[in-house]
C-alpha cells in the first residue's frame, strides 16, 4: 500500500502586452453573444416540471411521528398485544435500572380498567430513580437511551420502548402520563405530568410537583403512618387495550418474567383487583459487566472493519487489532497480519477494500479464542431451576433436568450465550405440544413464535430419540414437558423492533440445538428409568393379580389350602424393588425408602441416599456411615423380604428440593429398580454445573 502525489503546474511564458491585446479582442467577440444569451432566457425562462414539485413535498420525518404512524411494527397492533407491550416496556426499563444501581428490584405492576375499552397501568420500582431535567428525554422521546452501541448486555437496547408505550396511550386515550421519582433521601420526590411532541421528538412538561412519597409496599408504624420511599420511578399512562387471562397475558408475562428474574420480587394487580404475588428466589444479583465489549474478529463483515478502521484512534494495525477488537492476544494478532501480508505499522486510516477483505478472510482461518464469560450474564443452571421450582410449582412436575449454560459463542463480531433447561410430568398436559419459554436477556418473548430462531431450533431435533412424541421426527414435540431457551448477547439480532422474536441466524440456532440435546439427554436417561420401573410395575401388579386367583382356583378344586407364592413371584419378577415416599410437612421434608427384594437369593448391598444441597438428619436405621451429605446403610435381606429406611431434611422445602439421588453398591444393577449404581463419581451433569460455576458461567 503507497500513497499518490499529483503534482498540477501551469505555464505561463506569453508576454505581457499580447495577452492584454487578446483579453480586448476576446471582450468585442463575446459581449455580443452574452447579450443574446440574456434575451433567450428571458423569451424562453424552464419551466416547472414533476420533479420540482415533488421536491417541494419531501421534508425529514420526526423518528416519534414515524412510529406513531407505523406503531404495529413496535407491538401496538392490537389491544390486547398493545396492552402486554406496554407492561413488557416499563418491566424492562425497572428491572435493568435497579441492576445496574446494584439494588434487588421490587416491581409493582397495577392494571386499572378506566371504561370499557381504556386501562390504566401503573408501575413502580425501587431502583435509583430519574433527575428532574432527563424526564422528558425518557418518557418523551424516542431512540434516548444509555444502552444502544454500548457494548453491554441490557433488555432495553433501543430507547424506544417505554416512550413509544406512552405515545400509543396518548394516541388512543389523549391522556398524559405520570412520572413520580425520587433519586434519594436527600432530594424532595417529584411528580411530573406530560405528553409527547411527535413532532418535534420530545416530551412537554404540563405540570411539576413535589410531594411526600409513601411506601405502602411495607408495614405501617404503630401509628399506622407508612415511611417514605426514598428512591424509585413510578410510570402511570393509559392505553386503549384489553386485558384477558388467556394466554398470550400480561399475567403470563410475569410469570415468564419471575423465572428468569429470581432475584426480583413483582406484585402484580389485575383489574379486578386481584393481586398476584411472585416472591423473590434468590438474594444474588446479576453480576454485571463494568466494560462493554468490543467486536469479535470471527463474524465481523467488511464495511463494518472499514468503518472501524478509519474512525480508529490507533496509528499502527497492530495495536487497532489489540485495542479496537476482543480476544486478539500477540499470537493471534501476528498471525492475521502475516495471513493477510499486511505490516504491523501500517495504519489502519489508509486500510484499502482489498487489504481489508484479505484481513476478513485471515480472520477466518485463524484460530481466535471465544470472548470470556465476563462480558455477558448468564442466569445460571442453578437460578434457572430455581426460578422454575418457585413459578411452576402448581404443576407439581416429576422431574427437573440440570440446566446448562453455553460457553459464549459469536456471530457477526457479537458475542452471545444459550442456555437451556427442561420440566417433565406432574400436571403437565400429556396429549399437547411442549411449552417453549423463550427469552432474550431474561425477557420473555410471547410473539412471532413461528419466526424465532428458539422455535426452529427446538423443532430441528428428533425429539424421538429423548423419549418425547414427535410426529415425522420433526416439528414441536409432543408431551407433559415445558423447554426453556435463554438466548444472552449485547446485541440480540430481533426479527423487528418489536423485539419478539429472535432472527434465524445460523450460528445462534447451531448453539441452541447442542445445549438442547445436551440437556435432552438427562432427560431421556429419567425417561428410561421410570419406562423400566412402569414395565416391571406393571409384570408386577399382573403377577400379584394373576398368580393369587390361579391358586386359589386350583386350592378350591383340590381341597387344599392356598400355598405361600412369595417365591414363585421372586422367581418370576427377580428384582430389588426401590421405592421412595415424600412428604413435605412443617417445614421439613420427611422421607421414606423401601426396599423389597424379590429375588430368590439374598440380597446384600450398600445403599446411598443424598439430598443435593441439604444435609439428612435423623435417619432411621442408623446409618453405617457418612460421606459428606452422603449417608450410608449397609442392606441385607432375604428372599422376599422387605426393609425400611427413614429420614428428614430440616428447613426443606417443595421449591428447594433437588430431588432424592440414591445409589447401590456391591450388587449387579441390572436387577435393581430405583436406584442406579454407584461408581464413585457424582452424576456428571452436576460435575458440568459445579465446573460452569468456577468458571463464572453460572
Amino acid at each position: 500500500m503507497g500513497q499518490m502525489t499529483f503534482d498540477f503546474e501551469t505555464e505561463d511564458n506569453e508576454p505581457e502586452e499580447p495577452q492584454a491585446k487578446e483579453i480586448k479582442v476576446e471582450k468585442k467577440e463575446i459581449e455580443p453573444k452574452e447579450e443574446i444569451k440574456e434575451k433567450k432566457i428571458k423569451k424562453k425562462p424552464k419551466s416547472k416540471t414533476k420533479a420540482h414539485q415533488l421536491a417541494k413535498e419531501q421534508r425529514d420525518i420526526p423518528v416519534s411521528e414515524f412510529f406513531e404512524q407505523n406503531r404495529h411494527i413496535l407491538g401496538f397492533d392490537n389491544p390486547t398485544h398493545s396492552l402486554i407491550t406496554a407492561v413488557k416496556e416499563g418491566v424492562d426499563n425497572s428491572l435493568d435500572a435497579c441492576e445496574q444501581a446494584g439494588i434487588l428490584p421490587e416491581l409493582k405492576i397495577e392494571i386499572g380498567s378506566l371504561s370499557k375499552d381504556e386501562l390504566s397501568i401503573a408501575i413502580e420500582d425501587n431502583g435509583p430513580g430519574i433527575v428532574e431535567e432527563n424526564v422528558p428525554n425518557v418518557f418523551g422521546r424516542l431512540l434516548y437511551g444509555s444502552r444502544f452501541g454500548s457494548g453491554k448486555q441490557s433488555r432495553g437496547q433501543q430507547g424506544i420502548g417505554i416512550s413509544a408505550a406512552i405515545m400509543y396511550g396518548q394516541l388512543t386515550t389523549g391522556r398524559s402520563a405520570i412520572i413520580s421519582t425520587r433519586i434519594s433521601e436527600e432530594h424532595l420526590a417529584t411528580r411530573i405530568t406530560m405528553k409527547l411532541d411527535t413532532r418535534n421528538n420530545r416530551g412537554n412538561v404540563e405540570r411539576t410537583e413535589d410531594f411526600v412519597w409513601k411506601d405502602d409496599s411495607v408495614e405501617p408504624d404503630e401509628d399506622g403512618l407508612y415511611p417514605e420511599k426514598y428512591h424509585g420511578t413510578r410510570v402511570e399512562f393509559a392505553i386503549k387495550g384489553r386485558y384477558r387471562e388467556a394466554r398470550p397475558s400480561v399475567l403470563e408475562y410475569i410469570k415468564s418474567t419471575a423465572i428468569v428474574n429470581p432475584h426480583a420480587k413483582i406484585i402484580f394487580t389485575n383489574p379486578d383487583k386481584k393481586i398476584f404475588l411472585f416472591d423473590r428466589a434468590s438474594p444474588e444479583l446479576p453480576k454485571l459487566p463494568t466494560q462493554g465489549v468490543k467486536p469479535h474478529p470471527h463474524g465481523v463483515e467488511l464495511g463494518q472493519l472499514m468503518r472501524m478502521a478509519h474512525h480508529s484512534k490507533e496509528y499502527q494495525m497492530g495495536s487497532f487489532l489489540r485495542k479496537d477488537f476482543s480476544s486478539m492476544g500477540t499470537k493471534s494478532i501476528s498471525d492475521v497480519l502475516m495471513k493477510a501480508r499486511l505490516s504491523p505499522y501500517v495504519r489502519p486510516q489508509d486500510i484499502t477494500r482489498v487489504e481489508a477483505k484479505a484481513l476478513i478472510e485471515s480472520f477466518k482461518t485463524t484460530t481466535i479464542r471465544t470472548p470470556t464469560s465476563g462480558i455477558l450474564v448468564p442466569i445460571g443452571p442453578k437460578l434457572i431451576k430455581l426460578g422454575l421450582k418457585q413459578v411452576l410449582e402448581e404443576y407439581r412436575p416429576d422431574f427437573y433436568t440440570l440446566p446448562i449454560s453455553r460457553t459464549p459463542s459469536v456471530f457477526a463480531g457479537t458475542p452471545f450465550l444459550v442456555e437451556v433447561g427442561m420440566v417433565y410430568g406432574g400436571n403437565l398436559p400429556k396429549d399437547q405440544p411442549v411449552q417453549i419459554l423463550r427469552f432474550a436477556n431474561r425477557v420473555p418473548l410471547l410473539y412471532q413464535a413461528g419466526g424465532c430462531a428458539i422455535t426452529k431450533a427446538i423443532q430441528g431435533i428428533n425429539w424421538r430419540n429423548y423419549g418425547l412424541e414427535q410426529r415425522g421426527g420433526k416439528g414441536t414435540p409432543n408431551g407433559p414437558a415445558i423447554i426453556l431457551v435463554h438466548v444472552a448477547s449485547t446485541n440480540i439480532p430481533f426479527t423487528s423492533e418489536a423485539k419478539e422474536a429472535i432472527a434465524d441466524i445460523s450460528e445462534i440456532k447451531k448453539e441452541i440445538k447442542l445445549a438442547l440435546r445436551n440437556n435432552a439427554k438427562t432427560l431421556s436417561k429419567h425417561l428410561k428409568k421410570q419406562k423400566k420401573r412402569a414395565k416391571v410395575s406393571e409384570k408386577f401388579d399382573l403377577v400379584q393379580k394373576v398368580l393369587p386367583a390361579i391358586a386359589e382356583k386350583t386350592s378350591s378344586v383340590v381341597g387344599q389350602p392356598v400355598p405361600n407364592l412369595d417365591k414363585v413371584v421372586a422367581a418370576i419378577m427377580d428384582v430389588v424393588w426401590i421405592e421412595e415416599e415424600i412428604e413435605f410437612v412443617d417445614e421439613q421434608i420427611e422421607i421414606e425408602v423401601k426396599i423389597i427384594n424379590y429375588r430368590l437369593r439374598s440380597a446384600n448391598f450398600k445403599l446411598r441416599a443424598e439430598v443435593p444441597g441439604h444435609e439428612i438428619k435423623e435417619a432411621e436405621p442408623r446409618p453405617g456411615k457418612r460421606e459428606g451429605n452422603h449417608v450410608i446403610w449397609s442392606v441385607g435381606l432375604p428372599t422376599t423380604e422387605s426393609a425400611k429406611y427413614k429420614f428428614v431434611i430440616p428447613q426443606g422445602t417443595r421449591s428447594s428440593f433437588e430431588g432424592l439421588e440414591l445409589w447401590v453398591e456391591g450388587i449387579d444393577s441390572t436387577n435393581i429398580i430405583g436406584a442406579e449404581a454407584w461408581t464413585g463419581v457424582i452424576d456428571p451433569g452436576i460435575s458440568e454445573a459445579i465446573e460452569a460455576e468456577k468458571q463464572g458461567l453460572a
